[in-house]
């Protein structure tokens, strides 16, 4: 091992993948470009890389940009529903005033809703209980888009969005590039199904990722921040409301500060 810093995502990875130290390649074996120290060194380093952002991937430009709002529904927010998500409901606000900014600087809104039908197209319904229930099908109340998010007439509501990524089988792609939007910044819930599927099939067809932090809900702490070291070292920008609604006004400082840094460090 290499130290107290190296110990505890060393031994979560050891726990996890039932594996003893002396398993662990050692400096000699280990050879990767870069890498001064054995694997217990290389598992510290990608440890800490998760938590490192990556502002400088990309611009956020407002007129290239759209606001995916995903599955903000009545059965998501509602603390009768039996798919309630808590936080979700108490993000609400916070949403709206993303949806209200985005709304002033012409950067369009998209809201999904996950909608199931009565045939079986995967195996959601094998997994949640609520949905093999009858929840969130075809035409139900629960599916219409939270009341507070005020949906205008003229706003899009993807409504074929029958699995977790709102690209799947839907018209969003078609819509997004009809409008030249290069640049998607996802919020809604879950953190770690549908707004994650959906970045990661945005990512996928090359647009440019925003992942609001704060502005994505589930109900489990450790999956909402796993969610965000993975976008984060991988898939998106990582960024809180606030600092996403600046970037909009045409501030990104975020970009200017870590491309700034980037060439200071001599890395282009």
């Amino acid at each position: 091992m290499s130290g107290p810093a190296a110990g505890e995502p060393v031994s979560r990875f050891l726990e996890v993948f039932a594996r003893a130290p002396d398993e662990l390649l050692d400096r000699q074996t280990l050879s990767i470009p870069g890498l001064d120290g054995d694997e217990a060194s290389f598992l510290a380093a990608a440890d800490l890389d998760y938590d490192v952002d990556r502002h400088d991937a990309f611009e956020i430009h407002p007129a290239e940009t759209a606001l995916l709002v995903i599955d903000l529904q009545e059965d998501f927010v509602r603390p009768t529903s039996p798919m309630c998500q808590p936080e979700a409901l108490r993000q609400l606000a916070r949403v709206r005033s993303l949806i209200d900014v985005c709304r002033r600087l012409a950067v369009p809104p998209v809201f999904t809703a996950a909608t199931y039908l009565v045939e079986r197209l995967n195996d959601t319904p094998a997994y949640c209980a609520p949905v093999a229930a009858g929840r969130l099908r075809a035409g139900s109340a629960g599916t219409e888009i939270a009341a507070e998010l005020g949906v205008c007439p003229d706003e899009h509501v993807i409504r074929t969005k029958h699995t977790y990524d709102a690209f799947h089988g839907t018209e969003l792609d078609s819509l997004l590039r009809s409008w030249g939007v290069r640049t998607v910044i996802v919020c809604g819930t879950m953190t770690n199904y549908c707004c994650e599927a959906t970045a990661r099939g945005a990512f996928d067809r090359g647009y440019h990722v925003v992942f609001g932090s704060d502005v994505t809900a589930t109900d489990s702490a450790l999956s909402h921040v796993a969610t965000l070291r993975t976008m984060r070292r991988g898939y998106a920008r990582v960024m809180d409301a606030a600092s996403i609604m600046e970037a909009l006004r045409g501030s990104d400082r975020m970009y200017e500060r870590a491309t700034r840094a980037r060439v200071a460090a001599g890395e282009g």
